[in-house]
């Protein structure tokens, strides 16, 4: 079975045999929205996807050499530790759970081999992820680390450090009339016609505990669907959540259509105190503000991962360069307090205290 993901400038054939197919089909699930029987380029990179048993396939000498640490995350899921082995010009990452196969020069050569089991889902996802915007970075594709809503055609995205409350921020907004959940985690930036277009990528939710024991029906659904231990965590551990289950929640499936950038909420959460807010109007304080969130995947903690991928950065910076004379289009504000956020009131659409028709009729 061959199947092709599609999204911008980067085009992923995965060959999956026959005894791969039922492991790989959560990963075909999670990228449906971009996969395709069809290719829209020429591929960039050829992934072979098989079946694997790590005693059968794994040379015994393999697991009595140490581990390295090829990434580490704040969601213990996404870390990844693995043998490494090379040879023939190529570099082998080995675990238990998967088995890839790459290219030292993806320059030279586009073909990587992958052998999965049932326990690959989350680090094929990573590694797909992370060649994909690699690719993109190296073409000249700004990616931005944020959250983010939209409606009518239009995208509002939320960022800001951990606990600065971008969670809460992006739950009050989807409860305002219209707005729909766009991206929880990347997004990825084009000019077109003097306007920034943002390309959302899907993610697994990393959702705090009291967040979802804020919402009974959330709780309900990660206790039957994710995690049957919900009840025992403290309110700041975080769970990472089926990202079907999450949407189903929202009611709002993800959707991959680009939308345009209209606003970037800066989000300081501070229980108890009124919500204020400030635009941003100074280009210094807001092109500073939008580096802050430029994922440059050279800055990650990744360590041994996709040396066989190492973008120069080029056109990139240039990418970067014509984004900032753009930016005038997209607001800018800072909101600081209790994180109740109304976007037409905070972006001067909408005067405080009125009511839209749709939230009259849901009183």
């Amino acid at each position: 079975m061959s199947l092709y993901l599609n999204f911008l400038h980067t085009t992923v054939r995965f060959d999956v045999a026959t005894d791969a197919e039922a492991v790989f089909e959560p990963v075909r699930r999670f990228f449906r929205h971009l996969i395709s029987a069809e290719a829209a380029h020429e591929p960039t990179f050829r992934i072979d996807v098989r079946g694997y048993d790590p005693e059968a396939d794994v040379a015994a000498e393999v697991w009595e050499t140490p581990q390295s640490i090829v990434r580490r995350s704040n969601a213990a899921e996404f870390n990844f530790d693995a043998h490494i082995v090379d040879g023939g010009g190529r570099r082998r990452y080995i675990n238990r759970a998967t088995f890839l196969d790459a290219p030292v020069d993806t320059a030279k050569d586009n073909t990587f081999a992958l052998r999965i089991t049932e326990k690959s889902t989350v680090q094929v996802l990573d590694f797909v992820r992370d060649l994909v915007i690699r690719n993109e970075e190296n073409l000249g594709t700004v990616v931005l680390h944020a959250s983010g809503v939209h409606r009518d055609g239009e995208a509002v995205i939320i960022a800001g450090p951990k606990g600065a409350g971008k969670t809460t921020t992006l739950l009050s907004v989807l409860r305002r009339p219209g707005w729909r959940y766009f991206t929880g985690d990347k997004l990825f930036c084009t000019i077109e016609d003097g306007t920034v277009l943002v390309h959302p990528w899907r993610d697994y939710p990393y959702v705090g505990v009291g967040t979802i024991r804020a919402d009974a029906r959330l709780e309900r659904m990660v206790r039957d669907g994710v995690d049957d231990q919900v009840d025992t965590y403290e309110p700041g551990h975080k769970i990472l959540m089926d990202p079907d289950v999450f949407e189903s929640w929202l009611g709002a499936e993800f959707t991959a259509e680009p939308k345009r950038l209209t606003a970037l909420l800066l989000p300081e959460v501070k229980p108890g105190e009124p919500l204020t807010v400030r635009h941003l109007d100074d280009d210094n304080e807001r092109w500073a503000h939008l580096n802050k969130i430029v994922d440059r995947q050279v800055d990650t903690t990744f360590f041994t991962w996709q040396s066989h991928l190492v973008p120069d950065y080029t056109r990139f910076y240039r990418s970067l360069g014509e984004l900032r004379t753009v930016l005038g289009s997209v607001a800018m504000v800072r909101l600081h307090g209790t994180l109740d956020v109304d976007p037409d009131v905070v972006l001067g659409r909408r005067p405080a205290g009125t009511t839209t028709t749709s939230e009259q009729e849901n009183r």
